[in-house]
């Protein structure tokens, strides 16, 4: 089911994969920045801090969706972890980005997806976290996702102390990692990118990126994203 508030719940399934960053806002900038430099050149990117004051002004920033991710908004929040929201109609996050972060500026990172019903993919939830023990990727996945007409579970890497360990036991797979232990969990880590109050919008700005859509790229309205007709 989407989020209970009404913002994220009246832009799903954009908001069923909000990646987060553990640290400052302004490092994790400059570290998205760089990112994009590296693949889209000075000439096609813009970035800019703005104050929203809300969730619902920061993904009206998007004025349309595309195959390939070209606008990221990194939002504040009231602890460490920064969100990311990003226009790419998939809605799936953005895990490449999420590993460089990690392993070429050392971020914490969390990439994660939790839908309990059909959107742009079969219902399941995922998460992989990802953090440097000195020069090594420490990754923990986990993941309990429809296929078809059946349910996978799998898991791999440390687990994490605020991981619900026992749930990975139950009987029927898809109750083993779902929307609401997703949650869970990530409250237990701090971060809560699915409550409208957890972002700090009225008061700090928000970092927003943009490149160049690509000529073949694939282009939908928000209003196709959210209603799933495309």
């Amino acid at each position: 089911m989407p989020p209970q508030d009404s913002t994220l719940r009246a832009w799903w399934p954009t908001t069923q994969s909000l990646d987060v960053v553990y640290g400052d806002l302004p490092s994790i900038a400059a570290a998205l920045e760089s990112e994009f430099l590296r693949f889209a050149g000075v000439a096609g990117l813009e970035t800019s801090w703005r104050r929203f004051g809300g969730l619902g002004t920061a993904f009206e920033s998007a004025s349309f969706f595309t195959n390939v991710t070209t606008h990221v908004v990194a939002l504040p929040t009231h602890s460490n972890w920064v969100v990311l929201w990003n226009n790419n109609f998939l809605c799936d996050g953005y895990d490449s980005l999420c590993w460089n972060l990690t392993t070429r500026y050392g971020f914490i990172t969390l990439h994660w997806r939790a839908s309990d019903e059909t959107t742009t993919f079969q219902p399941g939830t995922s998460f992989t976290h990802r953090s440097m023990n000195g020069a090594h990727l420490v990754e923990r996945a986990v993941a309990s996702i429809q296929e078809d007409r059946r349910w996978i579970f799998h898991q791999v890497g440390p687990p994490l102390p605020e991981e619900d360990s026992a749930k990975y036991t139950l009987r029927r797979r898809r109750d083993r990692l779902n929307e609401k232990s997703m949650m869970d969990m990530l409250a237990r880590l701090g971060a809560n990118p699915w409550s409208e109050s957890f972002y700090d919008l009225e008061r700090r700005d928000a970092f927003v990126l943009s490149r160049q859509v690509p000529v073949k790229a694939i282009q939908r309205t928000p209003e196709q994203v959210v209603t799933g007709v495309a």
